[in-house]
């Protein structure tokens, strides 16, 4: 959205003689006007001014704008309203944001439950852990149902108080209430216990559907295939607990129905699905281009348009740009190439690694534009960076990620790990190449240049032949001698 810098003057401001001179327009594409931005002490302001060649300043800091127009500075912000001044000659424009006042800390005098936080659906005889958080020096108890439990302060910590508890019986849905003399009580998550939990059918969709090591943001153990039957153990919060190869696992309860034959009980020790069953070797050395599938996947799309630059370019018409050009290239060389996304359409993160599973893809390459915190310089922290998550995935991205290193003149941070969506294919070899950062005005202009458009497509290319470039045999070298020769 442009926005005039002083909205009461016409658009066209002086007339000199003959000529007209414009109003300078600004176009304030990061904070938006009315956002809620999160940070702390300060965040990054993008944009474009027009004339490019405007002087301006922000808040009466000066900024040189890009050759482009486009503008990067760094505003201090408060919580509460924000408002940036803008000023070009003796034109004004302000634009308001707000940032959000810190979540208030234990205050260091009242009751406060730490656990169990989310409801909890456990087993009968297992441990619960009760904690709360208190002033020192108080006698703190949990009623739990109609039982009472005296807690205890922690030696390292004596503001927390801790007990554990357990159910020789079944309970549903137990409230947890903290109290002490002269405090407010504190509520803690309620607690159900069952002798036994159902089996349930794996409903969510195929990469989605994840076996974590702990819920939430636990590590990725296996993928659950639609259909699959797990013994249940109960649950924390809205992630449910099962059994998997002999140890409880963890998953979205979104994404399980009970089963409608409970007969048949898995066992706990069902072994991890194996969803690369016909699928590799990796990488496929030794076949023509032409054996190949590679999908492209342009970032973002339709209603997630991803970054944008401060020009207004998106990251999701540049990434739809930059892919269709890689795949010409790699056409060229004799590649079957297919895009996730042809045109601006949304399509799903599960779905593209869903296409690329179910066509057998050799390898699963996404383009992307990086962006950075409120908080970060995105000149100062802009970088070129690969990212894989698997060890089939690392391979692909070690041949790749040095030419296109080559080929873009930016600080490169290599290659890193990263749980992107898209790289989580245990099946397809599968990367993401976050090619510059397009917050910056600097990176909105170079990628948007066709040449270096074609070096990006030509390095992605060059690293896919060495990637299937077979290993240099360790045959010992045999010296040459004379001997049996005639001269």
């Amino acid at each position: 959205m442009s926005f005039p810098l002083k909205a009461s003057l016409p658009a066209l401001a002086w007339v000199v003689g003959s000529a007209v001179a414009a109003e300078p327009t600004i176009n304030v594409v990061f904070p938006a006007a009315g956002s809620s931005v999160s940070t702390d002490s300060r965040t990054f302001v993008i944009g474009s001014i027009a004339p490019p060649d405007t002087p301006i300043t922000v808040n009466s800091q000066t900024v040189t704008p890009w050759r482009t127009g486009g503008f990067l500075c760094m505003a201090p912000v408060t919580p509460g309203t924000n408002t940036l001044v803008f000023r070009a000659g003796a034109t004004e424009y302000r634009h308001t944001f707000t940032v959000p006042f810190p979540a208030p800390a234990w205050d260091g005098k009242s009751l406060r439950a730490t656990a169990p936080l989310h409801i909890l659906g456990v087993q009968t005889g297992e441990t619960v852990r009760l904690a709360c958080l208190a002033p020192t020096g108080l006698t703190v108890h949990a009623a739990v149902g109609e039982r009472i439990l005296t807690l205890t302060p922690q030696p390292d910590q004596l503001t927390h108080y801790a007990a554990s508890i357990t159910f020789a019986d079944p309970a549903e849905k137990v409230p947890v209430i903290f109290y002490a003399d002269a405090l407010a009580d504190a509520h803690a998550a309620t607690i159900t216990a069952r002798a036994e939990w159902p089996t349930y059918a794996v409903t969510g969709p195929l990469f989605e559907t994840r076996a974590r090591s702990e819920p939430g943001e636990g590590d990725t153990v296996a993928f659950l295939t639609p259909g699959l039957r797990v013994r249940g153990a109960g649950f924390i919060g809205e992630h449910t607990r099962f059994w998997l190869a002999g140890i409880q696992r963890f998953t979205e309860t979104r994404h399980l129905s009970p089963a409608t034959n409970d007969a048949d009980r898995p066992s706990c020790d069902l072994p991890l699905p194996d969803i690369g069953a016909g699928f590799g070797p990796h990488p496929p050395a030794n076949r023509t281009p032409s054996d190949l599938l590679i999908v492209l996947d342009p970032g973002h799309g339709g209603s997630s348009t991803g970054a944008v630059g401060p020009t207004g370019v998106t990251e999701k018409r540049i990434t739809l740009q930059q892919a269709r050009i890689v795949k010409s290239v790699l056409e060229q060389a004799g590649f079957r190439v297919r895009l996730t996304r042809e045109t601006d359409i949304d399509v799903g993160l599960y779905e593209r690694a869903q296409l690329a599973y179910a066509e057998k893809a050799a390898a699963f390459v996404a383009i992307h534009y990086n962006s950075c915190v409120p908080s970060s310089n995105p000149n100062t922290v802009r970088h070129l960076a690969t990212y894989f998550w698997n060890a089939i995935g690392e391979q692909l991205a070690r041949a790749i990620h040095p030419h296109v290193a080559a080929a873009t003149a930016i600080p490169d941070s290599g290659v890193c790990t990263a749980s992107f969506a898209v790289c989580r294919n245990p099946a397809v070899p599968s990367i993401l190449i976050e090619l510059d950062f397009l917050s910056s005005p600097e990176g909105e202009e170079a990628i948007q240049q066709p040449e270096q458009q074609r070096r990006v497509a030509d390095a992605i290319l060059t690293g896919l032949r060495d990637w299937l470039s077979p290993p240099v045999s360790s045959v010992p070298v045999v010296p040459l001698t004379t001997q049996g020769l005639t001269p």
